[in-house]
């Protein structure tokens, strides 16, 4: 296999293949399931069937997946080689939402763009670039994330004026989705997908046959997601604030006083701040909403009437806007940004009344985040669904593709109900909304038995006690030293990962430590991949997010250290919502199966090949306890040891 260097033959990556060849293949089955773990090569065993199958019959691609780490892997190495060694020609491309694109209309307006860029000539910088781009795809500029540039110069889906933008002609954003109306194969990720068909009952903008659903796991969260009401009150504050004097100029050109206008967005302001300031005496510590709080939903109705009582006098310029009057062009856009803004407004309030109504409870989960700054500054209103399956099913059914395909590495469990005819597929189906017609799962292609351990350390001591930070911080500072570092830590916390980072960085040893020492949050988590990758005696420190898209075969990874087993916290609004859904059973139906696909996750970073080495370290000793959880049979098949820390753990 000298065009495919590294290549090796995996038997379980073939039967993946021709099942779902077969599946392609069969007229009378629609939707089929694939649980292949890591190391059996899932993404090619997925595209090399569907892309042959899809040239005989002209057929078009929509590839879902969860991370951007799949989708740069997909675009840069995996397609364009596959369409080399297939022989195949097809286009394909990556879609992205549309914050991903620069607005030309926005970015003429910014300000302070050297500040931003770090440098003197920032400015000039950005017009070179806007001059320069292909794509406008806002990755280009390399920015930090979380820059303030960034959503100055984006329009995102409310920002957008549409026909009326004067840029519309040379728009980046119709300009991708006018190409991917030409790809055979168009990559996506599922927050793009469903927010696509949620918000307003649309449909996916490009038109495809069949649906590749890679991270399939992922499924359920990613609607959860998209599906997420926020009702903030900083972004109401800048809604009824600065957003209101950009119109002034516009209302007084059609004889319209802005000085009504700013005087209610002011009474506005004082409602919304009434009510967030409300909040922290009328809902618990952990601001769960099972029920309709009678003096809060008072305080929103009252700032709901103020909103009907800003937007009334605006009536008559927006219906004069929908009945196409404004025929300047100047005008027709600034039009169009008031009208956007209405529409805002109404959503707000919308919004609003839904999150403090509580109808909805427990199928949605309704609570209140804490302010982080002066009181009634900071806070939202939040609500999410608490079971997804039905919003997937009704979303796939609108879309109805003629093929769909779910993949990833973990969606069984050890052993499902034995009624069931998906057998481990029963949680996954469930959770998700998917029931196919067809299923397989394939087991490992690695002798894990020789090439693995699992160890089981009981620190001795329980989340939230006295010392607990500084005896794991101990421990796991050892266990990195032994191991030479080519360590990966994954804590739950954020305060650990910090506790444990400074550590490291600090003292004598860390003068001494042959090896460095990489914390989620030093750089981009792609560059910090990379340095990780790069660097093989490195370790990386970071919490769960990192139990995903980590690649590192070979010497550069032969150490998993998971803190404790993910069990959300049981104060948590979704997790108390949930358990009021299931009858007080969601501990056995949701909790448990739900951390068992996490862990398998997070073990599943070790292994990556058949040379590959290593253990596992788990620092909770309830794995073992707790027998009748079957945390340790959710678990690679592998040797385990178990350790006890008596006081120190140094």
């Amino acid at each position: 296999m000298a065009r495919l260097p590294g290549f090796e033959f995996r038997p379980q990556q073939l039967e993946m293949a021709l099942a779902l060849q077969k599946f392609l293949r069969d007229p009378e089955q629609t939707a089929f399931a694939v649980e292949a773990p890591t190391g059996v090569g899932k993404t090619f065993a997925v595209l090399v069937p569907t892309l042959l199958e899809a040239a005989r019959h002209g057929t078009r691609i929509l590839f879902l997946t969860a991370g951007i780490a799949l989708q740069e892997q997909l675009i840069e190495k995996d397609l364009p080689r596959l369409r080399e060694l297939l022989g195949l020609h097809f286009n394909f491309g990556l879609l992205k939402g549309r914050s991903h694109y620069v607005c030309l209309r926005l970015a003429r307006g910014v300000t302070a763009v050297p500040s931003l860029f770090g440098a003197p000539d920032g400015e000039t910088a950005l017009s070179q670039w806007l001059e320069e781009t292909e794509t406008g795809d806002l990755a280009e500029l390399k920015l930090p994330q979380g820059s303030p540039l960034l959503q100055g110069l984006t329009a995102g889906v409310r920002g957008c004026i549409g026909t009326s933008c004067p840029c519309r002609e040379r728009c980046f954003v119709i300009r991708a989705y006018r190409s991917a109306q030409d790809w055979d194969l168009t990559v996506a990720n599922y927050n793009l997908f469903f927010s696509h068909i949620l918000e307003g009952g649309g449909a996916f903008p490009v038109r495809y046959d069949w649906l590749v659903c890679d991270e399939a796991h992922r499924l359920p969260d990613a609607v959860r997601s998209s599906s997420t009401i926020r009702v903030g009150s900083e972004a109401g504050a800048a809604l009824f604030g600065a957003r209101v004097q950009g119109f002034a100029s516009f209302l007084k050109a059609h004889s319209m006083g802005n000085s009504e206008l700013t005087a209610r967005a002011e009474r506005t302001r004082n409602a919304l701040k009434d009510l967030f300031e409300a909040l922290p005496a009328r809902l618990p510590e952990s601001g769960e909403l099972q029920a309709r709080d009678e003096d809060l939903l008072r305080r929103g109705t009252a700032l709901a009437e103020e909103l009907d009582s800003m937007l009334r006098p605006l009536r008559a310029v927006e219906d004069r806007f929908m009945s196409g009057d404004f025929s300047d062009r100047a005008a027709l856009a600034e039009g169009a940004e008031l009208v956007n803004w209405m529409d805002d407004v109404r959503e707000f309030k919308r919004d609003l009344l839904w999150c403090l109504s509580v109808e909805r409870f427990p199928n949605w989960a309704y609570w209140a985040e804490s302010a982080s700054g002066p009181r009634g500054q900071g806070g939202a209103l939040m609500s999410k669904p608490v079971d997804s399956a039905e919003i997937v099913r009704e979303a796939l059914e609108k879309e109805d593709p003629e093929k769909a395909i779910f993949t990833s590495a973990t969606m069984t469990l050890p052993a499902g109900p034995a009624e069931s005819p998906l057998g481990g597929f029963e949680f996954w189906a469930r959770e998700s909304g998917v029931w196919p017609d067809g299923y397989l799962m394939v087991d490992s292609p690695f002798d894990l038995q020789n090439q693995m351990e699992v160890l089981v350390i009981d620190v001795g001591m329980k989340v939230g006690e006295r010392g607990y930070d500084d005896r794991m911080c101990r421990i796991m500072e050892k266990l990195c030293d032994e191991n030479g570092g080519r360590s990966l830590v994954l804590l739950s916390s954020l305060r650990l990962m910090n506790a444990f980072a400074r550590r490291m960085r600090s003292g004598e040893r860390a003068d001494r430590r042959p090896y460095s020492v990489l914390v989620q949050g030093d750089m981009p988590q792609r560059q910090l991949l990379r340095r990780f990758i790069e660097d093989e005696t490195s370790t990386l420190i970071g919490s769960v997010s990192f139990r995903e898209g980590i690649d590192v075969p070979g010497e550069g990874l032969t150490q998993v250290i998971i803190d404790r087993i993910p069990f959300p916290h049981p104060n948590d609004p979704m997790v108390r919502a949930r358990d009021a859904l299931e009858g007080g059973k969601s501990f056995v139906r949701v909790t448990l199966p739900t951390v068992k696909m996490l862990l398998r996750q997070a073990a599943g970073r070790l292994i990556r090949s058949s040379s590959d080495h290593g253990r596992v370290v788990l620092l909770d000793g309830r794995a073992v306890e707790k027998r009748g959880w079957g945390i340790l049979e959710a678990l690679p098949p592998c040797r385990c040891r178990r350790l006890t820390v008596n006081g120190g753990g140094s």
